[in-house]
């Protein structure tokens, strides 16, 4: 039979359970202390990180519009100078100066000044996004909806971008547009002429629409998709940075970028433009749609739930309220051109 256990053993069970909670104490202590000061250097590492970027930027154009442009991010497996290799239906290999082009003629027929089809009479130009090329699918997927219509379409790469050599910047993607622009034209005289832009496409489609309406020659109609503000009020709304976009140093700089693409401020003075749109846009927020919106009077806004930042054109209401954009007036306008 065995023994009670004596006071000496009762008092060391005691200590050591009490050593125990002295050593759960210190580890949720140290944890804590841990923690709090890892989080006290990643908030010190990311403002000193943060804090001086946009000077720098500001300092270095060129490292700003690595961030903008991206023309690195280039597939380059295939040629672009044969467009059925990247899916393009009917296009051939069209450069316009050294910017490579594809064009895609119109898929029906109609006499210059019939109003047979509105889209047969129309020929787009399209302006793409920051990343990659032309060759990109879903701007593939575009231009064959758009010739399918009975559209002619010219797809085009910025200066910098694939095969079009150069330096990527605002002015010269508004300059390479409007030389786009002013080949279509020439080659079409009787077509009504659309200006398609899709992300920052769409900063390029606003300032040249707005610089040829001041110059007295218009376009007919614009497309924005997944439009912007302006790339400070991208920046400057990002969700990630918030509590660093207060400071009002930091808001002066990035407002000094060389490449602003500042739509809100021409967008106004346009006409016959359709905003496209998806709530669940991963990269712009939809503020910026709904108030372009309200700064374009008679402007056309499209939002819809799904379809992200690039696939809008895989959305059947999309492509429904493109084909009755393109045919605003149904053909109520003068076709010809002097």
């Amino acid at each position: 039979m065995s023994s009670p256990s004596s006071p000496q053993s009762l008092d060391s069970i005691g200590w050591d359970a009490q050593k125990q909670v002295v050593m759960a104490t210190a580890a949720i202590f140290g944890s804590v202390l841990w923690y709090s000061g890892s989080v006290l250097l990643a908030l010190i590492v990311v403002l000193i990180v943060l804090l001086p970027f946009p000077w720098i930027l500001v300092r270095y154009p060129y490292l700003q519009r690595k961030l903008l442009f991206h023309s690195w991010y280039y597939q380059a497996d295939k040629s672009l100078e044969n467009p059925s290799l990247w899916g393009v239906q009917n296009g051939v290999n069209n450069p316009v100066g050294t910017l490579g082009c594809w064009f895609v003629p119109s898929t029906c027929s109609c006499a210059p000044s019939s109003t047979c089809s509105c889209l047969c009479n129309t020929v787009v130009v399209y302006c793409h996004g920051s990343s990659g090329s032309r060759g990109n699918s879903y701007r593939v997927d575009l231009v064959n909806f758009l010739s399918s219509l009975g559209c002619a379409v010219y797809s085009f790469d910025y200066r910098g971008y694939a095969d079009s050599p150069g330096e990527s910047s605002q002015i010269n993607s508004v300059q390479d547009a409007r030389q786009v622009l002013a080949v279509a034209r020439a080659a079409h005289p009787a077509k009504r002429v659309v200006l398609y832009g899709h992300s920052m496409g769409t900063g390029v489609v606003c300032q040249t629409a707005y610089q040829l309406l001041q110059e007295g020659a218009p376009v007919d109609a614009v497309i924005l998709e997944a439009p912007f503000l302006s790339i400070p009020d991208v920046v400057l709304r990002s969700p990630a940075i918030r509590f660093v976009n207060q400071l009002p140093l930091y808001r002066d700089f990035v407002w000094q970028f060389s490449d602003l693409f500042r739509s809100k401020d021409v967008i106004g003075e346009l006409r016959n433009v359709l905003l496209l749109f998806a709530e669940n846009d991963e990269v712009i927020p939809p503020v910026h749609v709904t108030e372009l919106h309200k700064l374009c009077p008679g402007s056309t806004l499209h939002l819809i739930p799904e379809g992200g930042h690039n696939f809008l054109i895989q959305q059947d209401s999309v492509k429904r309220v493109i084909e009755e954009h393109l045919n605003w007036d149904r053909c109520q306008m003068t076709i010809s051109r002097s």
